[in-house]
């Protein structure tokens, strides 16, 4: 085998994480921070003029080999949460001959009922904190839970929105318990969107039938949970950590049979993902881990693979500013 260059062992790849991807003009749900369609058409083709577009096959052969066939870095286009947006950006990105990969909770199939996340951005895009709030003391008490333990506060003309919704969002990653968490949002869910909205889940997350094309064009599925829960947050013993992580890859695998070798980290962040060593000692069911840490990917971890997340107000120039200053903190 011959000897690399410097500058050719220096060839990483990086990957993008995307979320919300919203409609440019009437958007029934305006209040939600995503990247809207325009903008994202615009970014794909910029990161396939930059750089070097990679599917998770790509990655795979990478992880195993440590090569890549030229100077130009790589980027590998990820989405999570299994939303219904995801539907249109496979198409597009199959316009582009880019091959994604789309991270699911399986709790959107298998159960019918939205991610956890996608429950607290809905309700208050919908209906605003005071309205989320009140369901959530209404749920407490539904569930014989102390009001006053749990209890969040808002006053309209004091607080400030953003820090309040970031409170929340707090309290039901880290401090409820993933298992409360999820019986409240469910309370909140049933209570709100579902009345109003019976189609609601359409509305927020992907088919079986929409990923069954997704696939047809090329793209991958991967694990994002089964109901979005911060793993390394979470108490979870052995049995909750099998239902949480384990079984929706065998549940993807049976039901769209294909294999699954993917998993991405709900948040994403270091307190929200285990070390390699950690994943490993719990299950060796998959051969890649994603993380929101945002590096350049060399191969040696696969099991705690970074990505970039775009912001609802990075435009093109933003987000190639953020990725070129990436690879000179990674490579320098």
């Amino acid at each position: 085998m011959s000897t690399q260059s410097k500058e050719q062992q220096q060839i990483g790849f990086l990957s993008l994480c995307y979320h919300y991807i919203r409609p440019d003009n009437d958007d029934p749900f305006s209040r939600l921070m995503g990247t809207k369609i325009t903008e994202f058409k615009n970014q794909i083709k910029m990161l396939k003029e930059k750089f070097e577009m990679i599917s998770l096959d790509d990655v795979l052969e990478f992880i195993n080999t440590k090569i890549f066939e030229n100077n130009k870095h790589k980027m590998l286009l990820t989405f999570d949460d299994g939303l219904s947006e995801h539907y249109n950006a496979a198409k597009i990105l199959k316009q582009f001959d880019i091959k994604a990969t789309f991270f699911i909770p399986t709790c959107i199939l298998k159960e019918r009922l939205p991610a956890n996340p996608m429950i607290i951005h809905y309700v208050i895009a919908k209906y605003g904190i005071e309205k989320f709030l009140e369901e959530f003391r209404y749920a407490l008490k539904k569930l014989g839970l102390e009001i006053k333990k749990y209890d969040i506060t808002y006053v309209r003309e004091d607080d400030d929105v953003w820090k309040k919704i970031a409170e929340i969002k707090y309290n039901f990653k880290y401090k409820l318990g993933y298992k409360i968490s999820r019986e409240i949002l469910l309370h909140i869910y049933q209570n709100s969107l579902l009345i109003e909205y019976p189609n609601i889940l359409e509305i927020i997350h992907l088919n079986k039938e929409q990923i069954h094309e997704m696939l047809e064009m090329g793209h991958r599925i991967g694990v994002h949970t089964h109901t979005h829960i911060s793993v390394a947050a979470t108490s979870l013993s052995d049995s909750d950590f099998f239902n949480e992580i384990v079984f929706p890859k065998k549940y993807l695998e049976d039901e769209f049979n294909v294999p699954i070798k993917s998993f991405s980290y709900p948040f994403g962040e270091r307190k929200d993902y285990l070390s390699s060593m950690r994943f490993l000692n719990k299950t060796k069911e998959y051969d890649l881990a994603f993380t929101v840490e945002e590096i350049v990917n060399f191969g040696n971890t696969p099991l705690e693979i970074g990505r970039y997340q775009p912001m609802s107000h990075d435009n093109v120039r933003t987000l190639e500013n953020n990725l070129s200053n990436i690879i000179k903190k990674n490579i320098l």
